[in-house]
């Protein structure tokens, strides 16, 4: 459990008022992309409303036996559901409920964190709104989306909603060298890479960041039959299509001349120049557009994963 967290401070500050004014609500709704930090915060809320310790709700102390437990995942009156398999099961709602209706063993509240909330098929969402309407007093369920509008507006109406949005270049640029002692130069290259996602920008400094600087294939392939093999390598890492776009939009400041403290993957500069002729800028901005809308397209329906992938590999590949 973080004590500190980067970015979302406004989010922050209210859960800290709802705490220290004893007003915490029976559902949460945090929405965001994925790696944007909405289970650390969550973690965090959970900390603030379990800690023995708590400075006045601000900041969970980390050292009492709550947060200890907290921390190790044994607290018994927190709990994080995530998805089985696909999907969030209707028997992992019912168990909840079960639990849910005893009092806390512990702490104040009971905490249930549902990860990936729309990841529920109608049952399931049924099944959790019956809890959602009449909550025990003594307890807060967090829903985690990275889909807002996939949430049954029955359910989102009676839940705060509170949205998350990725941090500026400069601003997580900054937390990065503050939390993590790491040179400013890479520490831009995480928050450029990451697109402003705390999570992400965190794993990528703490593998280092110069496991970034190869050129992805794609870029350089030509024949379309690869589009296969390289759409099953982007279903293995769908964040890889993130670092994608950091290539098309290096390529796009190479052709225009920028400066080379412009360019994310300056380990590959050289490279780059000598791959920029064979894109025009339409294409370039065609690509960034098509892996964009492929992401999207996977987070928000149901649409075959491995068959958008092939679409967006074999356009990219063609330059459509």
């Amino acid at each position: 459990m973080q004590n500190t967290i980067i970015g979302h401070q406004n989010i922050i500050t209210q859960l800290q008022n709802a705490v220290k004014s004893e007003r915490v609500a029976g559902a949460y709704l945090f929405s965001g992309e994925q790696g944007v930090g909405k289970e650390t915060v969550a973690l965090y809320f959970a900390g603030l409303i379990l800690c023995e310790n708590s400075a006045e709700g601000i900041v969970p102390c980390g050292d009492c036996r709550a947060c200890r437990k907290i921390t190790s995942g044994n607290h018994p009156d927190l709990q994080i559901i995530r998805p089985e398999g696909s999907q969030l099961k209707i028997d992992q709602i019912r168990e909840m409920q079960q639990q849910i209706s005893y009092q806390p063993l512990e702490g104040p509240r009971k905490v249930y964190i549902i990860a990936n909330t729309e990841k529920m098929n109608v049952y399931t969402a049924n099944s959790l709104l019956k809890t959602l309407e009449e909550p025990p007093a003594a307890s807060t369920i967090i829903l985690l989306t990275e889909n807002l509008n996939s949430i049954l507006p029955t359910i989102r109406s009676r839940s705060q909603i509170l949205t998350f949005y990725p941090m500026s270049t400069e601003e997580l640029a900054s937390a990065l060298v503050g939390s993590f002692s790491i040179k400013q130069e890479d520490a831009t290259n995480a928050a450029l890479l990451s697109r402003g996602f705390v999570g992400k920008a965190i794993t990528l400094v703490d593998k280092g960041i110069n496991d970034s600087q190869e050129i992805p294939e794609i870029l350089e392939e030509t024949d379309i039959i690869a589009a296969f093999r390289l759409a099953e390598q982007f279903e293995k890492n769908l964040d890889s299509l993130d670092e994608l776009i950091t290539w098309y939009r290096d390529l796009l400041l190479v052709q225009q001349g920028a400066p080379k403290e412009l360019i994310t993957h300056t380990d590959a500069l050289d490279r780059l120049r000598a791959l920029a002729p064979r894109y025009s800028h339409i294409r370039l901005q065609r690509a960034i557009k098509t892996v964009f809308q492929t992401k999207s397209l996977i987070q928000k329906t149901y649409v075959s994963k491995t068959f958008s992938l092939e679409v967006m590999c074999i356009k990219l590949i063609e330059g459509r």
